[in-house]
């Protein structure tokens, strides 16, 4: 698929993929970055979409990037829980908490300088990838292509540990 067949595409299905992002997630920013996560997937992936299929596809995938940024907002949430709970306070996610004990000490010791500052800024600080992008002066393509290797190299690693 050229450029010029991506930014067609953007142009006719654009509205109609934010507003399925929207309400599924309610939030304005993130629906626009899962919308925007879609065609960088699209443009790195060189799949040739037809006429008649690309809306359907194109909702499909911002529908299935939804269901994405909300599993790691349950992730991010129970994160911020396991922070917040103080060390005398009885907790049953002791196994949870050492779960991301484990995935910080991960991020720490094998993630490269720049995907740890932009895994923390998106995750622990909550910032939206624009928000991110912005603060470290790169672009939100960047901020994508490091999460995305980040969270690769991270479920590959504790696949196998487990």
């Amino acid at each position: 698929m050229t450029k010029n067949d991506i930014e067609i595409l953007f142009k006719k299905h654009y509205m109609r993929m934010y507003c399925l992002a929207a309400s599924i997630l309610y939030d304005e920013d993130e629906s626009k970055d899962v919308v925007s996560e879609v065609f960088s997937r699209l443009m790195a992936s060189n799949t040739m979409l037809r006429q008649d299929k690309a809306e359907a596809y194109l909702l499909t995938c911002v529908r299935n990037q939804c269901r994405n940024v909300i599993e790691r907002k349950k992730v991010r949430e129970r994160f911020v829980r396991l922070l917040s709970t103080t060390a005398t306070e009885p907790t049953r996610a002791d196994s949870e908490q050492v779960r991301m004990t484990e995935l910080m000490q991960y991020v720490e010791k094998r993630l490269p300088a720049m995907s740890q500052q932009i895994f923390r800024l998106r995750y622990l600080r909550e910032m939206t990838c624009q928000e991110v992008a912005d603060t470290m002066g790169i672009s939100r393509q960047t901020v994508h292509t490091h999460l995305r290797e980040s969270i690769e190299q991270i479920r590959a690693y504790f696949n196998t540990i487990q």
